[in-house]
């Protein structure tokens, strides 16, 4: 089993962070453009790919059904609709698109995942690299079926340990 995490930056002229749990190994790498990326995952061929950006903008208002439940489960979602995080949408909206068929996509929370993890950045050298590894450990427990959907989104949650 190959789950992967990814934290995609907004631009590609910033670093995103792509985590890669095979068994009892993991590995973090940091990447900036669409190609690269694109390539990387190719190269591993996860079985499943969860990723640290909102995957649809809200029907109305500034958050979708499923922030506002991440944010009565006390989290802090970020609304789509802000103007640094609609570029981020529209560019993890083209990736996703470009890896349907192929893999299964999912939209991850890593902020949640830390908390319920009990897990803080600690060794890890970057924020990117430490919400990859949150998104890849995500989708483990994806895989593992100890998840929780989060509303109409399904925004992914690892069920506590």
């Amino acid at each position: 089993m190959r789950a992967m995490g990814l934290d995609l930056a907004a631009k590609q002229t910033n670093p995103s962070g792509i985590c890669i749990i095979a068994g009892e190994q993991t590995e973090s790498r940091i990447y900036y453009y669409d190609k690269d990326i694109l390539e990387e995952i190719g190269k591993i061929n996860p079985d499943i790919i969860a990723i640290d950006a909102p995957l649809s903008f809200p029907s109305k208002g500034f958050f979708r059904h499923s922030d506002v439940l991440l944010q009565k489960m006390g989290y802090r979602p970020l609304s789509p609709n802000f103007k640094n995080m609609k570029q981020l949408v529209i560019r993890a909206r083209k990736l996703a698109k470009r890896l349907q068929g192929k893999y299964t996509i999912l939209e991850a929370f890593p902020q949640a995942a830390g908390r319920i993890f009990g897990l803080e950045k600690g060794r890890w050298e970057s924020k990117d690299r430490f919400d990859a590894y949150l998104c890849a450990l995500t989708a483990k427990y994806y895989l593992e079926g100890r998840y929780e959907a989060v509303g109409r989104q399904r925004i992914i949650l690892p069920k506590s340990v």
